[in-house]
């Protein structure tokens, strides 16, 4: 079975509780979206991307990719009936996306996540998910997927950032959110 999206409204929104690339200047704002990886996708707030240097373009998470970053990308309205950062996303041919390079003991909240139940078998919904991140009776880490969203499993990550869920929360508009640390950059 492949990877499931924690289901929100909208798009995935994310705050930056305490990060220092915002004040170090790690950040990648000068790369566009890959075209062919985000053909008919988009971009949100919340994801960990694959930034390639070389090409100039954000992908999607691979193997290969060396360097990632966290979407942090300055939101912007579409519709003036559409307000909230939930309707906030980017995609190919928008403004260029805007991503801070992760470090230890950054922290940041988000609810761009997605799980895997064959991997995590007592996680088989939504709510199961829901209930482990806010009881965090084990370690719950965060760290890429094919998708761009924060992928949490009970097992550490091997590639990437690997993130620590710290604890159950809400997003601004009252979705579930989860705050996470890098623990390893």
């Amino acid at each position: 079975m492949a990877a499931k999206r924690l289901v929100i409204d909208g798009f995935g929104q994310l705050e930056l509780n305490n990060v220092a690339f915002r004040r170090d200047g790690r950040v990648e704002a000068q790369c566009s979206l890959d075209e062919t990886d985000f053909e008919g996708k988009v971009a949100e707030n919340g994801m960990i991307l694959a930034i390639d240097n070389v090409s100039r373009t954000i992908k999607l998470p691979h193997d290969g990719a060396v360097l990632y970053g966290l979407n942090y990308s300055a939101e912007h309205l579409y519709e003036d009936t559409k307000i909230g950062l939930k309707n906030f996303k980017l995609g190919v041919g928008d403004v260029l996306p805007r991503l801070g390079l992760l470090d230890i003991g950054d922290k940041f909240t988000t609810n761009c996540i997605s799980y895997d139940p064959a991997v995590d078998t007592d996680w088989s919904d939504d709510d199961d998910v829901k209930e482990a991140l806010t009881e965090m009776e084990n370690p719950i880490y965060g760290g890429v997927s094919a998708d761009g969203s924060i992928l949490i499993s009970e097992t550490k990550p091997v590639k990437g950032p690997v993130l620590l869920a710290t604890n159950a929360t809400t997003m601004p508009d009252g979705q579930f959110g989860v705050k996470f640390q890098v623990i390893q950059a």
